[in-house]
Parts: structure tokens; sequence; C-alpha cells
């Protein structure tokens, strides 16, 4: 069982407060932390790296996107207790000096964030959003999936990517001033703590579309 407790413990950036919690315990985010590396190919102008890894509770993942050596997302895990339940958050967030986003569902509010955007392969990624909708600044965290397990120890999942395997997370990174856009893969197996990340991709044409899945 997650440990049920009265604060929040929050992997954000570096010197960032909590308003929420006057007890919440803050794990600061380094920017230079090693981001995950993997095999990386570029295809017409389309830069795919494939990265193969899982996110679990207290499983810390930082993606430098364009390989320049400053982080663009963190991936973590935020556990919450609150009404005598374990709420396990699973979230992504930009770094906060990268300029990237992530597009995130508007329609509903969290307490700690809103609800990524998970999107089909083929979907365009550009400029444009959809209905309930918006592109994410590093100050609204993007959530994945919440595990909230009750003191009997009983589980039940709730989030855009439960049990979805063949999904993505349209993102936008910054390069010399202009923006790119791209996706991240991230699929789930039911029933287990974990989100599995395959990789991401972006075009490397500024302001050009890419769609999700694609890799040239």
């Amino acid at each position: 069982m997650f440990t049920l407790c009265a604060i929040l413990l929050v992997c954000a950036c570096k010197k960032e407060k909590s308003t929420e919690d006057p007890k919440a315990v803050i794990i600061p985010v380094e920017e230079n932390n090693t981001a995950v590396t993997g095999s990386r190919t570029v295809r017409n102008s389309i830069v795919y790296t494939e990265i193969d890894q899982d996110l679990s509770y207290n499983k810390f993942i930082t993606i430098d996107a364009d390989n320049n050596g400053r982080n663009d997302f963190y991936f973590t895990t935020v556990l919450v207790g609150q009404d005598n339940l374990s709420h396990l958050f699973f979230q992504a967030s930009p770094v906060s000096t990268s300029g990237a986003k992530l597009l995130l569902n508007n329609s509903q509010e969290l307490v700690i964030g809103m609800w990524s955007k998970a999107i089909d392969a083929g979907t365009p990624i550009n400029s444009s959003t959809s209905s309930n909708t918006i592109w994410s600044n590093f100050m609204i965290k993007g959530m994945l999936m919440d595990i909230i397990e009750s003191p009997s120890n009983a589980k039940t999942y709730d989030g855009p990517w439960v049990a979805m395997g063949d999904k993505y997370l349209a993102m936008q990174i910054t390069i010399g001033g202009k923006v790119h856009y791209g996706w991240i893969h991230l699929s789930h197996i039911a029933n287990e703590a974990r989100v599995h990340i395959t990789g991401f991709a972006y075009n490397n044409v500024p302001s050009e579309a890419i769609t999700a899945g694609q890799t040239q």
C-alpha cells in the first residue's frame, strides 16, 4: 500500500513553492539531471529517439528532446493523501527554463494540475488545439494517471492513459528561439503501477506539423 499521509510529495522545479499545503515537502528538480539516452535516428526532417523507460513510484525520468544538453521535460510521481485515500499521480511537466510545452485537457482541473491529452496515432500536431485543450507551460502539471488506494488496499485507476497501449502526448520544444512540434509515446498495461515511455520525436523544421507516431 502506498503510504497514506497528509503531506504532498512533489517533484517540482527548483525553487518552486507549494501554495496548496503548508506541510508540503518539496523535492527539487535539478535541470542538469542526466536525461535518459537511447537510439536516435534522423529520417527526412523527423528526429526520433527510442528510450524504452518505465515511470513508476519514486522513479524520475528527464528528457532532453533535442539533445542539446539541457532537459526539456521531466516525468515523476506525486503521492497525495486525501479523504482517507491515497492518490499516486503520474505526471509530466516541461522544465521551467526550456520553453517546452505539453498538450493538456483543460475541461477538468485537478488538485495539482490537469489531465494530459492522449491523442491517437496519425493525429496532426501543430499550433492548433482542439476543443478543451491547451498548450501548457511549466506552471501547469500534466497528469497521466491516478492510482487510488483505499485503507483496505483496494486500488482503482483513473486518467487518460489507463490501459492505453498506443497513445501519444503532443509536445512543443524551442530550438534557436523557434517552435518545433513533436510527440512522446506512452503506454499502460491494465492494473500495473507503471507507465511505459517508448520514445519521442520532433520535426526539425520550425513550425512544421508532425503526426503522432511519425518517425520519418
